[in-house]
């Protein structure tokens, strides 16, 4: 909202009580030179209270503006394809893990983990193409986090590895609807790339 200055009422010039329109100060005489006097309008005092008043109300204007924009700004999007690049990371940690505690399947697992380490290498090479980044390349996707970084993980099992890779196909499975063109595609074959590693190579 605007602000406008108030005009203030005048009295009747020569009326008794009322206020001068201009405020002059006296004039000062010295060794026979008389200096001007110094006169201030009410009128400009007020139009220069105004004034500030009117900058101190856009600047405050400003102020709030700028920070409900800091404020409310939206938290950036997660592509949808990262938690399928995750757990593709995951599953081939976890297949290269079983490899050396089950020699008898050690040329299937070997396989499995190196098709889903590719897996998650095209899934992160996408995410970052659509966001115009550049795939970091120290990122360590075939590594598992543990809750606790001081715990041992636990022994892998071919049961385990089998529970994970049919969550994969299915999170791969439901992401597919929602997605187009390349996308879609990609997506679609990495969940197919799981159905068939379960059926084939861990029966």
């Amino acid at each position: 909202m605007r602000l406008l200055p108030t005009r203030t009422p005048r009295g009747t010039a020569g009326s008794p009580g009322a206020p001068s329109p201009h405020v002059t100060a006296p004039a000062h005489r010295g060794a026979g030179v008389l200096e001007p006097a110094a006169t201030v309008s009410r009128r400009s005092l007020l139009r220069t209270s105004g004034t500030v008043m009117l900058g101190g109300g856009a600047l405050a204007v400003v102020g709030v503006t700028t920070a409900a924009c800091t404020v409310g700004s939206p938290a950036p999007e997660v592509d949808p394809l990262q938690s399928l690049a995750d757990q593709a990371g995951t599953d081939a940690a976890y297949a290269a893990r079983l490899t050396a505690a089950d020699p008898d399947r050690a040329q299937a697992l070997q396989e499995i983990a190196a098709e889903r380490r590719a897996h998650a290498d095209a899934l992160t090479a996408e995410i970052h193409r659509a966001a115009g980044t550049t795939p970091d390349t120290t990122d360590a996707t075939t590594t598992v986090p543990a809750s606790d970084p001081s715990a041992p993980l636990a022994p892998p099992t071919l049961d385990g590895l089998r529970a994970q890779l049919a969550d994969s196909r299915r999170s791969a499975a439901d992401a597919v609807p929602d997605l187009t063109g390349y996308r879609a595609g990609l997506v679609g074959s990495v969940g197919a790339s799981c159905a068939a590693e379960l059926k084939v190579l861990i029966p």
